[in-house]
Order: C-alpha cells, then sequence, then structure tokens
C-alpha cells in the first residue's frame, strides 16, 4: 500500500478510525514503523474529596508510586 502526505505532512491510513492512536518508530534502515496503541477502557475519572482537612483527587484506577513520582517532576 502506498500512502502521500500532503503540504501539512498528513497521510490517511485506509484501515485506521477516526481517534486512533498509533506509535511510530523510525526503524535503523531509516524505514517507519507504526503500532497501535490498544486504548484503555477505563477512563482514570478522579474526583475531589476532603480527607484529614485537605483536597484530594481520589481516581477510579490506582496509580503507582512512579507515575506519581513523573507527575510532580512535572510540576513546577
Amino acid at each position: 500500500m502506498t500512502v502521500t502526505a500532503d503540504a501539512k505532512k498528513r497521510v490517511v491510513l485506509p484501515p485506521a478510525k477516526p481517534g486512533e492512536r498509533f506509535d511510530m518508530q523510525i526503524s535503523s534502515n531509516g524505514k517507519l514503523v507504526l503500532t497501535p496503541l490498544i486504548p484503555d477502557e477505563r477512563p482514570n475519572q478522579a474526583k475531589l474529596v476532603r480527607k484529614h482537612g485537605y483536597l484530594v483527587a481520589v481516581g477510579s484506577r490506582p496509580i503507582t508510586q512512579a507515575q506519581v513520582r513523573a507527575a510532580m517532576d512535572e510540576f513546577p
């Protein structure tokens, strides 16, 4: 299959559905490799609650300590 990029560097992947996401890697020989990302069926929904006098967000899915540290590293 051959696809052509338009003036805005976009290509159409005929089997892809709108909103689908892909991981893109450039292989050692310069070819692009697209891998579909599997969406998480359960979006993490957070609600704000008061705990011990503090307002905290409680999510519908647990997160790991590494994810917390990564989020805190991005915080200004």
